[in-house]
């Protein structure tokens, strides 16, 4: 076999594995993306490293918010500069959730997270509101805020850090493609071991690789890929559209650097955060189904632009905010639905119907859009790692935060299934090469270049 680890997908999860299982010596690790390194969900997130503080509403998420704990503080030890501590003020608004609710739940957030380096969280009085949250409207907070908080997450460079991964992995032996498509992949056997022939379409034309196995981590087009080589998915699930605002730093009447982010309660019921990022203001996200076919190069949708819009006038007093509206982004998240093998073997669908889900894979019964009935904010933000066919992994849903610990998981796994590598680096600062990125490739650390080799 020409590969051991052929990956499909450049976004944090299939650049995150490549890193891993280089840090783990195993040769013939390549990755094929079809655009650019973090072109799609991974560079339009809320740029948080978080535990998911919401998440412990749902007991069940809890081990989720632990994980993902441990990995904000590791992020931040390995990751310095590109990962950074960011303070979050959570006022308590009349008719929001309890203060007594909000407090225990911080409080529980500060004892999971453990010795993660940042402050614990603690009470703010309304003086201090103010200062470090100039936008929140004054009417507000005068006459509707029972109790205010301050606690601390991290922020991120969410692109760069794919971009960095990559560049590591290199240093460490694998090798990529990027503005490739993998169009085919057929299971072979040759001389008794079993692999993959796959077919790869890019800049130089069409090539062929052989190898042992496949990783599919191309987010929302995971079961499109599945579906365009033949391969019935064993896993359906809901593709989500979180669309974000920014606006300029002149909408807040504060120099960005010197407030802290928020995290609102909208009128809905619905959490929605105000950060302070780059230099400018982001505020999202939301959570609606998408609609309609093949997400690439999705605008944000009119309906979410209007309802953030709205949330801004409930509880921010920002500055003519129409004129200050720099630009508005949106990613499309995979939310894994379970429970549901009995449906699927039921549809897997006729020759023709099979045929022509190849054709328009986004009208397949594998990803659900109108009408599904699932409390999306309830749904798991756990990865999902299926075999679906022997050897060819694909991976569904999960946190950008927990990335690393989830790629470690899936890089052990791979490990021992081709007999090959030691135990994982990515959390040695060594296995990052930060100073020979500044010194060769400094364009990697400006946020969303248009970076087509590495």
């Amino acid at each position: 076999m020409d590969h051991n680890v052929l990956i499909v997908g450049g976004g944090i999860h299939g650049v995150g594995l490549a890193h891993d299982l280089a840090t783990r010596r195993i040769p013939g690790v390549h990755l094929a993306e079809s655009s650019v390194l973090a072109s799609g969900t991974s560079s339009r997130s809320t740029k948080l490293v978080h535990g998911g503080l919401r998440y412990l509403e749902h007991v069940g998420q809890w081990s989720l918010v632990h994980e993902a704990l441990r990995e904000r503080g590791i992020l931040l030890r390995i990751l310095r500069g590109l990962v950074q501590p960011l303070p979050f003020v959570l006022p308590a608004f009349k008719g929001d959730r309890p203060a007594w609710m909000i407090r225990a739940g911080l409080f529980l957030y500060d004892l999971l997270a453990g010795d993660g380096g940042l402050p614990r969280a603690r009470k703010l009085g309304r003086d201090e509101v103010f200062q470090v949250a100039p936008y929140l409207r004054r009417d507000r907070v005068e006459q509707q805020m029972n109790d205010a908080f301050l606690y601390y997450d991290a922020q991120m460079l969410d692109d760069v850090i794919v971009r960095i991964a990559a560049f590591a992995a290199v240093k460490l032996g694998a090798t990529f493609d990027l503005g490739t498509r993998v169009t085919s992949v057929r299971a072979i056997e040759v001389n008794g071991e079993r692999g993959f022939r796959c077919m790869l379409e890019g800049p130089e034309g069409r090539r062929e690789l052989t190898t042992r196995t496949v990783v599919n981590a191309a987010g929302a087009w995971c079961n499109s890929n599945l579906l365009s080589w033949g391969i019935a998915p064993q896993v359906s699930c809901l593709l989500n559209v979180g669309t974000h605002l920014v606006y300029k730093p002149e909408a807040v009447n504060k120099p960005v650097r010197e407030c802290a982010a928020t995290l609102l309660q909208n009128s809905d019921g619905r959490v929605v955060f105000f950060v302070p990022w780059n230099g400018r203001w982001l505020f999202g996200t939301t959570e609606s189904v998408l609609r309609e076919g093949d997400p690439r190069g999705l605008r944000p949708p009119e309906e979410d632009v209007r309802y953030l819009a709205e949330a801004a006038t409930h509880s921010l007093d920002l500055i003519d905010p129409e004129a200050n509206l720099e630009e508005s982004f949106c990613g499309v998240r995979t939310m894994p639905l379970r429970g549901n093998a009995a449906s699927l073997a039921a549809a897997r669908g006729t020759g023709a119907e099979r045929e022509a889900w190849e054709r328009d894979p986004f009208s397949s019964p594998f990803y659900v859009r109108e009408g599904t009935t699932a409390n999306i904010s309830a749904l798991s933000r756990e990865t999902v790692v299926d075999e679906t066919v022997p050897g060819l992994l694909s991976i569904y849903g999960g946190k950008y935060t927990t990335y690393r610990a989830q790629c470690e998981n899936i890089g052990a796994r791979l490990s021992r299934l081709l007999k090959l590598g030691g135990t994982t680096g990515t959390q040695v600062e060594e296995n990052w090469f930060l100073a020979e990125v500044l010194a060769e490739r400094p364009e990697l650390l400006k946020s969303s270049p248009d970076v087509r080799r590495l």
